[in-house]
């Protein structure tokens, strides 16, 4: 047989051999005539020979396999260390590279994975994720396979939150056919989060006076950041935790006179994503 004899067809050999001799035969040794037990000693003699042989190929086979990987093996890591001898650095200081890679990846796919006003109010925060893509690319390292394939996905990312954290329209949009304060706030270009839809109700009460009745031509204020004075609603929030953020709890009043129209009779009904007018003391 070749080198190429499988490792799948030596088990099954082995199975088989192990099956025949695992086989119960009944012989009557007092009635056996000597040919018929030296006939009887030479087929097994005969199926140990085999099983002997086919363990010996599969044992050659192994060594041919193992052989094979550790010359591949060898050639690959030939071919590495000529690879880090053109990048001027060697197994331990790519491996460091790449790790940072993996770190600025991680930190912007987390980055990428909050909402657009949040992405937009820590910009800041992308820029210095450019800074250290920028630091990185300095090395020749970079131009190796792995750190060229996690560049371009960084770099993809980076352009992911530029544009889910771009304000729209300089923090405008203008209402189109078939549009609801409902779509508008879940799309990619806004808030990205449908149930964004009352920042955009309460930040533009001068032009809606009904959440559900808006028209074509209609251009929004799209607020990322509640300004000086405001504030807005977060999920859990009421009127007392609010005041407190604004330094007491007993400001709650002023607070709900202020805004009063907006949230109605219940001073105790207040919703996310509600723009607040905060009174000065």
């Amino acid at each position: 047989m070749s080198k190429a004899f499988s490792i799948t067809t030596c088990l099954l050999v082995l199975l088989f051999a192990a099956s025949a001799f695992g086989q119960q035969y009944s012989y009557n040794y007092e009635e056996m005539k000597m040919e018929e037990y030296t006939a009887e000693l030479a087929k097994w003699q005969k199926k140990l020979a085999d099983a002997t042989a086919a363990i010996a190929e599969c044992d050659a086979a192994k060594a041919a396999t193992q052989t094979a990987i550790d010359e591949a093996m060898a050639a690959t890591d030939a071919e590495w260390e000529e690879i880090y001898a053109a990048l001027g650095t060697d197994k331990a200081g790519y491996e460091a590279y790449m790790a940072e890679l993996t770190a600025l990846e991680n930190d912007l796919k987390a980055f990428v994975a909050l909402s657009p006003e949040e992405i937009y109010s820590r910009r800041s925060e992308l820029q210095g994720f450019k800074d250290r893509l920028a630091e990185l690319q300095k090395s020749k390292i970079s131009l190796g396979p792995d750190p060229y394939a996690a560049i371009q996905r960084i770099q993809g990312l980076i352009e992911q939150a530029e544009q889910k954290g771009q304000p729209a329209a300089a923090g405008r949009y203008e209402v189109v056919r078939g549009d609801y304060l409902w779509k508008i706030a879940g799309k990619q270009e806004t808030f990205g989060d449908a149930y964004a839809w009352m920042r955009i109700y309460t930040a533009n009460r001068d032009q809606i006076k009904d959440p559900d009745l808006i028209y074509p031509r209609q251009v929004f204020r799209i607020v990322r950041q509640a300004g000086i004075g405001e504030h807005f609603v977060a999920r859990g929030e009421d009127l007392s935790s609010i005041a407190r953020s604004f330094g007491s709890a007993f400001r709650w009043q002023s607070i709900y006179e202020a805004n009063k129209d907006l949230i109605g009779t219940d001073p105790n009904l207040i919703y996310p994503h509600t723009l607040l007018k905060i009174p000065g003391r």
